[in-house]
């Protein structure tokens, strides 16, 4: 919840609507924001907290499990890339065998 001031409150309707894959879905092509519904548990707060601990600065951004860190979008051919070279790095040797 990071784009625009009211992105906090905008995120918690989504999270405590009684459907909140429909109502994500509502907000983001209808443009249609569900009726807060009073409080809820949320993973907000704690999705903020480690974005801060990290310090991760926009959405989106990637950290890949070698460490890599691509902050912005990227293609989705280099992303394929980047699947295949950790996939690559994953595959036992012929020599393991």
């Amino acid at each position: 919840p990071i784009l625009a001031a009211d992105s906090a409150e905008q995120s918690k309707a989504i999270w405590c609507a009684p459907n909140p894959g429909k109502a994500w879905i509502d907000t983001m092509v209808h443009e249609k924001l569900p009726a807060a519904e009073g409080k809820c548990a949320t993973p907000l707060d704690k999705n903020l907290a480690l974005g801060h601990a990290k310090r991760i600065q926009g959405t989106p951004t990637l950290i890949f499990e070698d460490g890599e860190r691509v902050p912005g979008a990227i293609t989705m051919a280099d992303l394929e890339k980047k699947f295949a070279s950790a996939k690559a790095a994953r595959a036992p040797t012929a020599s393991a065998k």
